[in-house]
Order: C-alpha cells, then structure tokens, then sequence
C-alpha cells in the first residue's frame, strides 16, 4: 500500500476514535420588561441566542378572561405589538424569546397581589392557550416558563404550596401543547438549585408536566465563584452552590427522566464590590459582602459557562441580566447587569461575547471533588493484639484542605474525631492508645479512617485487625529513668521515668511497671521492703517512706505484655540518713 494512502487510512480511523466534543451551553441573556426595539438591539449585539422575557399575564389579560389577544381594546393591541415585533426582531438575529409567563390580574386571584396564584389554575391555562396559539403565527418561541421562582415566597404568595403549583402546572402544560403542539414547556425555574422541589413536584403528579426542568443560580449575595461549592449533611451538592443543578440531574435521572434538559434560565453575580457586611439578604445578612468586583463579575461569567460545558444536559444557559438599574433599594439587586445604568460596558460584556465566540464556552476542571488521601499509620493491616490499640493516620487533601479525620471500628461505630485547627496536612493524629479496644471481644474487627474535605468530599480507608488471647512477646522496652540521683526528704524518696519503645512504628506498651526499694541488711543482703505498680503506657513517678537509715537501691520492672518482653532497670545506690 503506498504510503501516503497508508497515512489517510490512519488519520481517518483516529478522527473516527476521538468522541465528539458535548455541545456547551448555549449563552443567552435576561432583559427587563417588554422586548422594546432598544432592548432587542442591546440584546442582539450581545452575542446571545436566546432572550428571556417576562410575560405578565395581568398586563396582556388585564380585565377578562379571554380578553388576549383583544381585537378592541387600543392599548392591548399595542402592547401585544410589542412582542409581536420583538419575536420577528429576535428572529431575524436568529434569536429566540423564552417567556416567563407569570403575575396574575385581579380578576383571576381576587387580590391587588400580582404574585398571588390564580384561584383557578385553568384560567393561567387557557391565556397560555392563546398566548402560544398567537405565537406560533409570529415566529419561532423557544418556550414558556411557568411562572417565576415558585419554590419561594418573593413570587408565590403568601409562600411556596408544591400541591398547588403542581396543580398549576398539569393544566398550563396540556393548555400550552394545545395552543402550540410544538411548544416547549419549561417548570418554574427555583431558587437556587431546588432538587428538593422537583422531588415534590413528582410526589405531587407533576413529573410529566414539564420538557425542561429550570433553576436560578443568581442567588442573594453571591459571592462564591462558580466552582466553589459544599455539601448538605446528607452529602448532595447544596442547593445555593451554583454546581448544585448536578443534583437536579440525580432527581430527573431517579425518576427515569434523565434524558430531559435542565435550562439555567439566570445566572449571574452582582457587581457592588461591597464591603465585608454589605449584605442585605438573607441569612448572611451583615456578615458577608452583598457582591463581587465588575472585574470579578467577569471572571465568573466565563468560569460558570466553562463548568456547564462539561455537562451537556445543560443546554441553555442565560446571564441575568442585560442592564443594570437603579430601582431597587438594596445595592445587590441593581448590578447584575453586562451593562451600566448608562449602557456602558462592563468587562462581563466582553467576557460573554468571549464565550459565545466560544461556541458557549470550554470544558475544563471546575471544583474539587476528590476526596482527601489518607495514610494510616496504626495500625497495620491485619495486625494481632492482646490489649489495647493505637491508632494514628493522616490525611492530605490538595484542593480545598482538609476539615475532618474520624476514627471507627467495626463498620461506623463512633471512636473519635478530629476537626481543624488541630487537624493539620499529613500530620498524624489518633489515641495511643485507644482505652476502649481493651473491651473489644477476641476475633476479627475493622478500623475505619474517614477523611472530608472542606467540599465535603470523603474518604476512606478500612483496616482489618485481630484480637487474639495470646501473642507471642517480640519486642524489648527500653526504661529510661529521669531520676539520675534518689533525694530523700524526710525519708521521702523518689524515682521517676518512663518506658520508651525504641522501633519506630511499634504499638504503645501496654501492662504494668513495678517499682522495687531494696534495703541493704546487718548480714549484707539487699532485701526488698516497699513496692507498687504504675500503667506501662505513661511517664511514671514512684515514692516511698523508708523506715531505716543506711544503704538502699531502686530499680523499676516492666512486667511485659505482649508484643512486649519483660525488662528492668538497673540499680540506683542511694544512702537514707
């Protein structure tokens, strides 16, 4: 074979080797209010794909059922020009609008509360009917959210009823499907990534009411960038770190819709650069800043799309929001914007357009979710013991650092932790030794060494021991005693010291030491006359009352436990007056 058709042949067998690359995000942007000439163009030279709008159905349905789109009433009609001329512009820009349909008129929630419910889910219903029925004659919609956040009191009143939303939901989406076959019916987005929601949503009959499940990672003072993140105590992703929507995956995978989008329909971080305890929101009210630096702001844009680009069921994902304003009271909510007030470019402008370059960004690392590594010390795989244990490990975590080691035997039976900040990187910690592995029954047991993270990532290595009645004694104790002279004071003498092991690694000395007070008889013989028993496993101090003047020696006895052989001191001299 020739070899330039030989070298064909291989490079087209590696292109066929080589997956290709998830399609990333695709970038859109949030506006504020109806799709206006002007805020379609600032849309449009953004780079977006799609453009979010709100849809207030108590605007465009204002004194009736039925009444949209009216054929009599002038200010409807130009309202509903509106959006009609919005969708052909977006269009024509190869743009798509996704609505938000939501805020209920008077009429159908009998209160001046726009953000009370409907008292009757079928008349939301039947204006969506008509609303995607008049849509689908203007242009392409890239779909209908249902309401707005429905998960939290801002914009459900007076506070989150999964039963009634469900309600609101089931009716909505045949309503929209009857409207338009073609529409694309997206569950109210949730604050934050509310896994917990869209399980209630299933509980409440509602699993097959929605295309596309929605969140909203643009949470009240975030700060955090898009990779940092942390766990809940029962281990999941939380619902405010921005990865959190991996948990919404888990819910529509378990409920055997994991093949459905998940649309991030708002993300973004507000640029006040305030200060430390700027906050004016929520539980970190006071205590932490209320956002970021423009420049920051920046950073995380194009951070957040790189980390969605790894998830491809992703597929939408849009800035809130295109302007900044200055209607609202708290700092926070004015400056989420790629724009000024003024229309100025803040540095997220280019960063967007650098993802939508991008084809919605690239790929890459984004948080830590290794778990730390762990070197356990004692004790040794399968090791035999008589007594008592030691235990020692420690652990390394490269990433975010560690937060916690715990020690338990025999499948998670609690034995100790150990928290910062006397938790250190690979500095060893544990019991030598562990009082209670003196009660453990004769066979086998397990110590477990659990290392988390400050991600909350864990960790674990299991070592088998024995408990055995007997082992056979293997090693010497070497006793060093600190008392190098015997003062007696009033007859009062002292001995002090202590057992050292002397190879390195070996288990703590368990047993007893004795003390032995030898007096030197009239016949020239030592004999002994005072004694007592001090724990092997500590430093120790001996004293005694001597009754007679003379010659007398000291010296101090281990009496051996295995692994540890029996040993003794040699004599100390000393003369009592």
């Amino acid at each position: 074979m020739p070899r330039f058709r030989l070298l064909a042949l291989l490079t087209a067998a590696a292109a066929l080797a080589v997956p290709a690359a998830a399609p990333a995000a695709t970038p859109g942007v949030n506006i504020a209010g109806p799709p206006t000439p002007e805020l379609v163009r600032e849309a449009v030279a953004t780079g977006a794909k799609t453009v979010r709008i709100f849809a207030l159905w108590r605007d465009l349905e204002p004194g009736f059922r039925g009444q949209y789109p009216s054929t009599t009433d002038h200010n409807l009609q130009t309202l509903s020009g509106v959006y009609d001329d919005g969708i052909r512009a977006l269009n024509a820009a190869g743009v798509q609008p996704l609505f938000v349909v939501t805020e209920a008129p008077q009429w159908a929630n009998g209160s001046t509360d726009v953000n009370v419910p409907p008292n009757n889910p079928d008349d939301f219903a039947d204006f969506l009917r008509r609303f995607a029925a008049h849509n689908r004659q203007v242009g392409q919609i890239k779909g209908y959210e249902i309401w707005n956040e429905p998960d939290e009191s801002t914009f459900w009143h007076p506070g989150p009823d999964v039963t009634k939303y469900a309600a609101l939901l089931k009716a909505s989406y045949a309503a929209a499907k009857a409207g338009d076959p073609g529409a694309v019916v997206v569950a109210g987005p949730t604050t934050g990534n509310n896994y917990g929601w869209y399980e209630s949503l299933y509980a409440a009959g509602a699993g097959d009411a929605f295309d596309v499940a929605a969140v909203h990672t643009d949470t009240g003072c975030l700060v955090a960038p898009p990779d940092d993140f942390y766990r809940e105590a029962n281990g999941q992703i939380a619902r405010w770190s921005f990865l959190g929507y991996r948990e919404v995956k888990g819910v529509l995978d378990a409920h055997g819709n994991g093949n459905r989008q998940i649309w991030m329909t708002e993300l973004g971080w507000s640029s006040t650069n305030g200060g430390p305890t700027s906050c004016q929101s929520g539980m970190w009210a006071g205590q932490k800043p209320d956002g970021v630096s423009e420049a920051q702001q920046a950073t995380n844009l194009t951070k957040a799309y790189n980390c969605l680009a790894n998830d491809p069921y992703v597929t939408d994902a849009l800035w809130f929001t295109l302007r900044d304003t200055t209607q609202y009271p708290k700092p926070e909510n004015n400056h989420y914007g790629l724009l000024r007030p003024d229309g100025s470019a803040k540095p997220s402008l280019n960063a967007f357009k650098g993802i939508v370059a991008a084809g919605g960004g690239t790929a890459g690392p984004c948080g830590d979710f290794s778990g730390p590594s762990i070197r356990v010390v004692k004790p040794t795989v399968n090791q035999q013991f008589v007594d008592k244990l030691d235990l020692s490990a420690a652990a390394t975590d490269s990433g975010v650092g560690l937060r916690r080691i715990t020690f338990t035997y025999d499948g998670g039976q609690q034995i100790r932790n150990y928290d910062v900040p006397e938790l250190k990187e690979d500095t060893p910690v544990g019991l030598a030794p562990w009082q209670n592995s003196g009660k453990l029954g004769l066979g086998p047991h397990t110590i477990e060494v659990t290392a988390v993270d400050a991600n909350g990532n864990v960790s674990q290595q299991v070592v088998p021991v024995v408990k055995v009645a007997k082992l056979a004694s293997t090693l010497t104790p070497r006793i060093k005693l600190t008392t190098k002279k015997v003062k007696c004071k009033k007859r009062v003498c002292r001995l002090s010291g202590k057992l050292l092991r002397g190879v390195k690694g070996s288990p703590s000395i368990g047993g007893k030491v004795a003390v032995e007070w030898q007096f030197r008889n009239k016949k020239g013989k030592f004999r002994k006359l005072v004694g007592g028993l001090k724990p092997a496993s500590k430093p120790f101090t001996f004293k005694a009352k001597v009754k007679h003047k003379g010659r007398w020696r000291v010296r101090v006895v281990y009496q051996g436990q295995a692994p540890w052989k029996k040993t003794r001191s040699k004599f100390l001299q000393f003369r009592v007056k």
